[in-house]
């Protein structure tokens, strides 16, 4: 059922529930909340003031002296959708009267509540809001604390662990921003990675996780002290249109100069934290341009992420010894076939790349499959290549490895 059958559906649930009917307080907030998803999917400001307006109908048939749980239910959405019109019109009135309507829910789910997670998310979230505004102290150390409150009630595995790890980052984060410090910056961080791990590739939200993540590195290049001044400007320039892109292309180039500068950062240093940090960036920059392989800009960059994200994980596994970081290599290898059809130059080495990985990976856990689909890329690498150039030589000799392998 698309929005408009549902918004229809619960209105004529309600016109045939008229005062008085017991059934009427159900009708009222099943059409607001139809509203209100409406709104969220079209952003047309007169379904947002619709669910506003019918979610205060339905309080009123929720008294405090009432069933506190369907009163609980209705403050907090009616709070939700005012902070949403706060967002959109930005009156200080609404986003008050959802702080006071968050308050007067949260007190109404008391420890043990299984809703109480959520209202202490939601109270935190506009006090965050509030403290954008009028930079006050009390109202970002109440938001940070609530935030690691819903945070306390989420434990790893909790389906909504996420929001709460959301909240707290951009809390800390904002903190850093208006108050310098560093701390916070660097918690919110920490909880960026752990976000990003909840949000594997096809996850609906992991676009919006990565940006949040890749906006502290922004905010964490910006603030570095040890870099020559010509490329202390130029790293900054990037971390700044990170935070501000004008196009998809523009971030992904700055998330992949950032990236580079970690990996050379690296090399040097060898701190593993700056590795997992370049292949946070190049991740996003790469999931950008491949959703974008439509344009000829975006496609030319994404071969030399996958050369550079390849490598990284490449490193990684070597170090660490976690298969997840081959499989990784193997995927990338996979989009760079895809990027290399039949009759590209580069087609050769990629095949036998991808068939080295496979190899690889069988030596680490053996499956037949990979072995097996490592002999047909390198038998398919030979045939595009001229007998006694260097490269057929390595592919002859890889080919026998693998042959001798099965034996």
């Amino acid at each position: 059922m698309d929005s408009a059958e549902d918004v229809s559906c619960k209105r004529e649930k309600l016109e045939h529930c008229p005062l008085g009917s017991g059934d009427r307080f159900d009708a009222l907030f099943d059409l607001a909340e139809a509203l209100c998803k409406r709104f969220k999917k079209e952003r047309q400001i007169d379904d947002l003031n619709e669910a506003i307006t019918l979610h205060r109908n339905a309080l009123e048939l929720r008294p405090v002296d009432n069933d506190k749980y369907d009163r609980s239910l209705s403050t907090n959405e009616l709070a939700i959708c005012l902070s949403y019109r706060y967002d959109k019109l930005g009156a200080a009135d609404d986003l008050e009267e959802a702080i006071t309507l968050g308050r007067e829910a949260l007190a109404l789910r008391p420890l043990g509540h299984p809703r109480r997670s959520a209202s202490l998310n939601n109270l935190a979230g506009n006090l965050r809001r509030k403290f954008v505004k009028q930079s006050s102290i009390c109202d970002f150390e109440e938001a940070v604390q609530l935030s690691r409150a819903s945070l306390e009630l989420r434990p790893t595995g909790h389906p909504d662990r996420r929001l709460s790890i959301r909240q707290l980052a951009l809390c800390l984060a904002i903190g850093y921003d208006k108050l310098g410090v560093v701390d916070h910056l660097e918690e919110a961080m920490l909880l960026g990675r752990e976000a990003l791990q909840l949000c594997p590739p096809g996850h609906r939200h992991r676009s919006m996780v990565l940006y949040n993540l890749a906006c502290g590195f922004g905010r964490m290049f910006q603030r570095q002290p040890d870099m020559p001044g010509f490329h202390r400007a130029y790293v900054h320039y990037r971390a700044a249109l990170v935070a501000d892109p004008t196009t998809k292309t523009e971030l992904a180039s700055s998330l992949f100069e950032l990236a580079r500068h970690l990996w050379d950062r690296f090399q040097k240093q060898a701190t593993m934290t700056d590795l997992d940090d370049a292949i946070c960036l190049a991740t996003y920059a790469l999931e950008l341009r491949l959703l974008s392989s439509g344009d000829s800009i975006m496609l030319d960059g994404a071969v030399d992420n996958i050369c550079a994200l390849s490598n990284y994980h490449m490193v990684r596994f070597q170090t660490r010894h976690e298969i997840v970081d081959l499989n990784e290599v193997i995927t990338l290898h996979r989009h760079m076939l895809q990027i290399c059809p039949s009759g590209h130059p580069n087609r050769a080495s990629c095949l036998h790349d991808l068939a080295h990985c496979l190899a690889n990976r069988f030596r680490q856990q053996p499956a037949a499959a990979d072995l097996d689909e490592a002999v047909s890329l390198e038998q398919e690498a030979m045939q595009l290549l001229v007998h006694g150039d260097p490269e057929y030589d390595v592919s002859r000799r890889c080919l026998t490895a693998y042959l001798q392998m099965k034996f």
